[in-house]
């Protein structure tokens, strides 16, 4: 069992299960709208917690009715809040349009929270950020981060791990691996770069490594994808595994918790009344 603090989001998600596909300028009607919890920090941690392994949230949630209600959701799931901050925002679902193939569009909150306090890592294994602003930590803590790629080209993220999607970053290879150079520092050791459907690539300076992705079956609801691949990467990585074999093995559980979520985390929001 693997200790770990994942700076990251929770949300109440706003699902729009739509009948078909968006279409620029068209209209689409949708069957279902269910509300329920997720954001990064909920999804991985969840999974997480599935697997075994002790997690602590970093998360900004709302100092609101909903935003309290939320955090004693997460404390019930077993995650540890101890690191977790209010913000005087309001509560504000992420919508999230999901079509009938899986495929989905996702409408960010225009002014996202954000963590104030620096990152407290005493006795943690490894530390993950899915954050769109750079938290505030010691460069010692690198060697056990594991981040995604910054949106923003000139933010700097000391680590050992980056992770990035295709679907992010438009560039080559080479080019994207010396981006994750420069954002991650000295410590740097693997860029992992997911591409939906297809195989997972490896680079560590030599040459790419490709990890196949389990298909999935039609009409398969992958929204919090790439936050379970994240979580199978972090319990690889956790167990000592190298970063090629962590990346197939992230890669399997996003597959096994696509396939049947409810094994794996309790999203409900009905169950606490939020």
């Amino acid at each position: 069992m693997a200790r770990f603090l994942l700076v990251a989001s929770a949300h109440i998600d706003r699902v729009w299960h739509l009948e078909g596909p968006l279409v620029p300028g068209g209209r689409q009607r949708h069957r279902l709208v269910e509300r329920r919890y997720g954001g990064g920090g909920f999804h991985t941690g969840s999974v997480l917690l599935a697997l075994g392994h002790r997690v602590a949230l970093a998360a900004a949630l709302s100092d609101d009715a909903d935003g309290r209600r939320h955090h004693r959701a997460l404390a019930r799931r077993g995650f540890a809040m101890e690191a977790a901050e209010t913000v005087a925002q309001p509560t504000e679902p992420l919508e999230i349009l999901l079509d009938p193939a899986g495929e989905r569009t996702i409408l960010l909150p225009a002014r996202p929270r954000r963590l104030t306090r620096p990152i407290a890592a005493e006795g943690i294994d490894l530390v993950y950020l899915n954050i769109r602003h750079r938290p505030e930590y010691p460069e010692a803590l690198a060697p056990r981060v594991v981040t995604q790629m910054p949106l923003d080209p000139d933010e700097r993220r000391p680590a050992a791990v980056v992770i990035a999607s295709r679907s992010d970053f438009a560039l080559p290879e080479g080019a994207m691996l010396d981006r994750a150079r420069l954002v991650a520092g000295p410590s740097f050791r693997h860029l992992v770069v997911t591409a939906g459907a297809q195989p997972v690539t490896v680079l560590s300076g030599g040459a790419a490594e490709r990890m196949p992705v389990p298909r999935l079956p039609p009409r398969t609801d992958t929204t919090g994808a790439g936050d379970f691949f994240a979580a199978g990467l972090l319990d690889g990585l956790a167990r000592g595994m190298p970063a090629a074999r962590a990346a197939a093995y992230g890669a399997a559980t996003a597959a096994r918790v696509l396939s049947d979520r409810r094994a794996f985390l309790d999203d409900r929001i009905d169950r606490d009344q939020c």
